[in-house]
Order: C-alpha cells, then sequence, then structure tokens
C-alpha cells in the first residue's frame, strides 16, 4: 500500500491515502504512539460491518464520515460501518515533508483534508461539503486511537473545563445513560487506564481539549467544540475476547465527534447538510516529555 510520511527531527508518521487518508505509525523520539491491529490488515469490502472494518483497519487516526458507528443501509447512500470515507482511497492534492492534503469525491458529498506536523504536533483540518439536491444526515468523528508503546504503562486523563461525561454500552449505545458532572467518574476510576481495565466506552460532553499522561509522556489533544461537541472514548486493553477483537487489541480511542454516541445514522440526531453547505473543523494533537523525565 502507498504511504505518504511526514518527518520532522522529533516526530514522524504515515499517511495512507488508499485507506481513509488514515494517520499510522506515528513515532515521538522514537516512541509509536498510534495503535496498530495486530494483524495485518485486507483490502476494505464495501458496505462492510464491524469486523469486515476491522478487518481491514490499518489503525491509527482516520475520518468517519459521512457516517460513525454501525452500518446504515437505507437511503440513497448506504454506509457501512464507520461510513464509507473511512476506508475509501483519497487523492492526494498537495504533499511535502510537512504536510500533506488530501480530497474525497462520492456520494454528492465532497472533504478536504490537511494534514501538518512540527516538531511535536500533528494538526488536521478537514471540511465536508454537501453536493446533493437534499439536505443530508451526516456524523463526523475523528476516530483518533492511541496504543502501542504510550500504553505501556498506565495512563490518567484529564479533561479541561467543567466536562460531563455518560458511559455507553460496549456498542456505543446510551441505554439512557444521563450526562454527569465528570468528578462522579473520575472518584470511580474513569481517569486512569492500565492493563486490567475493562473494556468500555463514554462520552465527554462540555470541554474542547484533554490531557493524557503516561509514565514519561503527555499528549494534549484540543479541537473545535464548536463543530465537534462531544468527544468519545474507547478502552479496549485486549479485554474483549469476542470477535473481532479476539483478546488482541490494545486501544485507546480519544475520539471528536458531532454526535454523543457510537450507533451511526440508524441512532439518533444526525448533523444535518443544507445543500451546498459546507461544515468545517480542525483537531490538534500535542505530544512532549514529562517534565524531570
Amino acid at each position: 500500500m502507498n504511504h505518504h510520511t511526514l518527518a520532522t527531527e522529533k516526530l514522524s508518521l504515515s499517511v495512507l491515502p488508499e485507506n481513509g487518508a488514515a494517520i499510522t505509525d506515528a513515532l515521538f523520539l522514537g516512541q509509536s504512539f498510534l495503535a496498530k491491529p495486530p494483524y495485518p490488515s485486507i483490502a476494505p469490502k464495501p458496505l462492510g460491518t464491524e469486523s469486515d472494518w476491522v478487518a481491514a483497519w490499518n489503525g491509527g487516526w482516520q475520518p468517519l464520515i459521512p457516517s460513525a458507528g454501525g452500518q446504515h443501509l437505507q437511503g440513497k447512500h448506504p454506509q457501512g460501518f464507520h461510513g464509507n470515507a473511512s476506508q475509501a482511497r483519497w487523492s492526494v492534492t498537495d504533499a511535502n515533508s510537512n504536510s500533506v492534503s488530501l480530497n474525497w469525491s462520492d456520494e454528492d458529498l465532497e472533504s478536504e483534508r490537511e494534514i501538518n506536523i512540527s516538531d511535536n504536533e500533528i494538526t488536521v483540518r478537514c471540511s465536508l461539503v454537501n453536493l446533493d439536491s437534499s439536505p443530508r444526515p451526516v456524523i463526523i468523528t475523528e476516530h483518533l486511537i492511541l496504543g502501542s508503546d504510550f500504553l505501556n504503562s498506565e495512563i490518567t486523563f484529564e479533561p479541561v473545563g467543567t466536562a460531563q461525561f455518560r458511559e455507553l454500552a460496549y456498542d456505543g449505545s446510551a441505554n439512557g445513560a444521563e450526562f454527569e458532572p465528570w468528578k462522579n467518574f473520575e472518584q470511580s476510576g474513569w481517569s486512569k487506564v492500565n492493563k486490567n481495565t475493562p473494556a468500555r466506552m463514554g462520552v465527554f460532553s462540555g470541554t474542547s481539549c484533554i490531557k493524557l499522561c503516561n509514565e514519561l509522556y503527555e499528549i494534549e489533544i484540543s479541537w473545535d467544540a464548536a463543530k465537534l461537541p462531544f468527544l468519545l472514548i474507547w478502552e479496549e486493553m485486549g479485554q474483549t475476547t469476542e470477535h473481532p477483537w479476539d483478546g488482541k487489541y490494545w486501544a485507546l480511542g480519544i475520539e471528536p465527534s458531532s454526535v454523543a454516541d457510537g450507533v451511526g445514522l440508524s441512532g439518533g440526531p444526525a448533523l444535518t447538510l443544507q445543500v451546498n453547505e459546507k461544515f468545517d473543523w480542525s483537531v490538534n494533537l500535542k505530544i512532549h516529555e514529562r517534565e524531570g523525565k
């Protein structure tokens, strides 16, 4: 599979235009910090199930558009798991050693994606335009999955601001759970992730930045909460033995999103793009060594 490499003295990564414009193989000072699947990926399957998507996943960070979560096979533009663009072929429109711009145009939609790096930052800017003749429901989620070396020691995380939180079922559904102050969950163990953490999902509201620390590094992820008002959390520390996870996957998802669950377009309210409306958003990841380490 072709890839485009971005690199500075401290930070390097690969971008896979053929597989959803995914950012993979990210290294900071030689340490890998994005998730990697335990098996070689296969070719994506159109309109695939969750198992199909996972089998074709190359890990890392990719956009989930124009849906996220379960299949939605109804309507003019049916969607496979996590949205058709998430594993589609994107076109490179511009590239150099520090940035790459990509385009996906299909299904009466057009998306532009720009990825830039500096010595310790990744900045992603993206847009989506509805070219259809009628309004279009869409879901936008940044599938940013930490893993690899970053999960070798216990991680603590802290949202900035007066964050609210609710637990989700592992399939991403809310099951009637209400948002509550983050401190209620912080006290019950949600602020720490280690090898004994059960497989679980949750979602934040009321924050636009979260800080994650392990033994050596801190990662700060920030986003435009006016556009993506929620942050989905996915914790999979090899605890799910059922297929397709098979007890082999280690991943910590920190996923800014336009929706407060992982059900997909078949679930709750989606974002509606009017005809010719352009929606844009951005996400920034900053990584650095912890002081004194």
